[in-house]
């Protein structure tokens, strides 16, 4: 018994002397910015002041107070561009606020619910809470060309 007593005696003195934390730390959590999606935002804002289209761009979207033009806007040039690049309520309010038209997110959410979806496609269903991606689909680029394409009054 005695020796069992003082093996522990050692243990303990050789756990108690070790340099190890007694607690691990937490591990962090990835941001929910990511540099990449960084990046691809900067990237369409870039996009949209230097693409072919962009005289038309400022003139009939822009410049309107429509929000389905503003909104479909990076879905357009990400289809258009940046073809497998899909984007969140979220991404575009970033984007909608580098080119100086800022649409929040929610009100991004509720245009997209009530009038545009028939314009993308999401990956998912929508649940409250949870970030869907859309794309641009065939009428979507046929309305958004016609919107580009008005004449000016």
């Amino acid at each position: 018994l005695q020796g069992i007593g003082s093996l522990v005696e050692e243990c303990i003195t050789a756990l108690s002397e070790s340099d190890t934390p007694k607690k691990k730390p937490a591990a962090k959590k990835p941001s929910q910015k990511d540099s990449s999606q960084t990046y691809s935002t900067l990237a369409i804002v870039n996009k949209i002041k230097d693409c072919a289209e962009a005289d038309k761009i400022d003139s009939r979207v822009l410049d309107k107070s429509a929000v389905a033009g503003r909104i479909l806007l990076p879905f357009f040039i990400c289809r258009r561009y940046f073809s497998e690049q899909r984007l969140t309520s979220g991404d575009v309010e970033k984007i909608t606020s580098d080119l100086g038209v800022k649409i929040k997110t929610s009100n991004v959410s509720k245009a997209i619910t009530n009038s545009l979806l028939k314009y993308l496609d999401g990956d998912s269903t929508r649940v409250k809470g949870k970030a869907v991606s859309y794309k641009l689909n065939r009428k979507g680029v046929k309305y958004f060309e016609s919107l580009l394409s008005r004449d000016e009054k």
